[in-house]
């Protein structure tokens, strides 16, 4: 049901406090120097070990910030006027993963003005995700079809960014295949609810998404490719599994859907050849 009158906004103040924090620990993350810890287990008598770093905590932390400020948000929706038991977690996904995943590329950028460009970007992209959060919540508000598209396109660009990021990294194979498809399958889920696809299926299909980026990160791991050229070979099969397995779900795969999506997809592969070869 849409609601009557003027057609609802997020809280400035809100969305500037939460902004804010995020910004602060963005520097802080940046200039402060924090202690670094080792994590180690054993798997089926093998050693798995990680380290802990202090800008890897505080992107963490960044995230659940701007988690609880999305569901702050959410939570003044006149939707949720009298219905407090209606769950907002699907509306963490998205602000959680941008703060995360340009958080921790931010703390990798090679000077300080690229530090501080990457930075100006990163408040607009959490602006943004927490504007259009709060929009999509009602289906029949006039402006949530283009806060869908916002979104969804930003799902992919934090997914490019992420692989880049992992490849650039060079962590062990099954720490990036972990984090590149645990956060693929994150961002799946939402890239479906936006659609209004039923949860259940939805999870399930996001579930196989993200278990299909893990193993091709994992695949490409002992290649000798560009980061560029990686992310986008992982990136193939995310658009391409999220897509056509969303238009199942609604009932939608038509022939020009194939088309559309094969397409997007061999341009991609064209890129990322390209690259590879430069």
């Amino acid at each position: 049901m849409s609601v009557s009158g003027p057609r609802p906004f997020p809280s400035r103040d809100q969305i500037s406090v939460v902004t804010a924090v995020i910004v602060l620990a963005y520097v802080l993350a940046r200039f402060l120097v924090l202690p670094a810890r080792a994590v180690t287990a054993t798997l089926f008598g093998s050693a798995l070990g990680f380290e802990l770093s202090g800008p890897f905590v505080m992107m963490v932390f960044a995230a659940g910030l701007i988690s609880a400020g999305s569901e702050l948000l959410i939570r003044g929706h006149p939707q949720f006027a009298g219905r407090p038991a209606r769950r907002t977690v699907i509306h963490w996904i998205l602000p959680g993963a941008t703060a995360l995943v340009l958080g921790s590329a931010l703390n990798h950028t090679p000077t300080d003005q690229m530090w501080w460009l990457g930075l100006a970007g990163s408040v607009v992209a959490l602006v943004v995700v927490l504007i259009a959060e709060y929009l999509v919540v009602d289906p029949a508000d006039p402006r949530h079809d283009a806060a869908a598209l916002a979104l969804s396109a930003l799902a992919y660009l934090l997914t490019l960014i992420l692989f880049i990021l992992l490849r650039h990294l060079g962590a062990r194979a099954w720490v990036s295949a972990l984090i590149g498809g645990g956060v693929a399958a994150a961002l799946a889920l939402r890239l479906f609810a936006l659609k209004l696809a039923p949860l259940w299926r939805s999870a399930f299909y996001a579930g196989v998404v993200g278990l299909i980026c893990a193993e091709v990160i994992w695949a490409l791991s002992p290649l000798a490719l560009p980061a560029i050229a990686a992310a986008l070979l992982a990136l193939v099969p995310f658009y391409l599994c999220q897509g056509l397995a969303e238009h199942h779900v609604l009932g939608r795969l038509t022939r020009r859907v194939w088309i559309e999506y094969g397409a997007v997809g061999s341009l991609l592969l064209i890129l990322a050849l390209v690259w590879g070869r430069a």
